[in-house]
């Protein structure tokens, strides 16, 4: 997949994880990709997929609002719905050499974090 743009790349990333197409998302993530938010923080495909997993399991749609893009870097904002709540998240996703290498997201996560 190295001929998408990192555009393209992360909306198949967002459009995979809503779908729950863990397969097809895999094919776009780097095996040593990391991953950092408000719930965890991980490095490697498979981690980061377990994560991706994990909180699929919680929303119920993903509402994008606006992306940009440049050269190796998007940043997206979109609305991620979870049963209950509406989480205003923006994520940033680098890109080296056709796949994504590195996703930060940040949201309030007090609707969806367990109770401490």
């Amino acid at each position: 997949m190295t001929d998408l743009t990192p555009a393209q790349l992360a909306t198949i990333y967002l459009e995979s994880w809503q779908a729950e197409d863990f397969d097809r998302l895999e094919q776009i993530l780097s095996p040593e990709v990391t991953f950092s938010g408000p719930l965890a923080a991980v490095d490697g495909r498979e981690n980061c997929l377990a994560g991706l997993k994990g909180m699929a399991s919680m929303m119920t749609g993903i509402t994008i609002d606006k992306m940009l893009s440049d050269d190796s870097d998007v940043m997206t904002w979109y609305d991620l719905h979870v049963e209950g709540a509406v989480l205003p998240t923006v994520n940033w996703s680098h890109v080296e050499n056709g796949l994504i290498t590195a996703i930060r997201a940040t949201f309030d996560p007090r609707p969806v974090a367990p109770p401490s």
